[in-house]
């Protein structure tokens, strides 16, 4: 009965360690993005107007070329923020050739009016490296 159950548990962490492994490069990419969100309001002569940002760079996970965009954002388990490209209230400035697994800054400006204007621009991902020294 115990050799049974050895082999039972033996297996089921084989099985999860695999699982571990394939998230561990969303994990990654999660833990090296950011998101940053700013709301303004600026008054001149009488009238205020308000503006919010919202920057994120990160990882592209999904691109649609005209449709959609997915990035993912930082969090605890590997999260994406999608974006609609094809809004008709909206403006996109899109870095060209963009591909998946490229590293981005995406810019999404809302104005007092509603109106949206998304920059995406390529970033470069810097991958911390350990070094390892010999002596002899």
């Amino acid at each position: 009965m115990n050799r049974i159950l050895t082999g039972i548990c033996a297996f089921a962490l084989v099985a999860g360690g695999s699982s571990v492994l394939a998230a561990q490069d969303k994990s990654t990419a999660a833990k090296s993005s950011k998101e940053v969100q700013q709301d303004t309001k600026t008054m001149t002569s009488g009238k205020t107007t308000k503006t919010s940002t919202d920057v994120v760079s990160g990882k592209v996970e999904r691109y649609e070329r005209g449709k959609s965009l997915m990035v993912t954002v930082p969090g605890k388990m590997s999260s994406t923020k999608s974006f609609d490209l094809n809004s008709k209230d909206e403006t996109v400035h899109m870095a060209a050739n963009l591909k998946v697994g490229d590293w981005v800054s995406v810019r999404e400006k809302t104005d007092n009016n509603g109106h949206k204007t998304l920059t995406v621009s390529r970033t470069k991902h810097a991958v911390k490296k350990t070094t390892t020294s010999t002596s002899s």
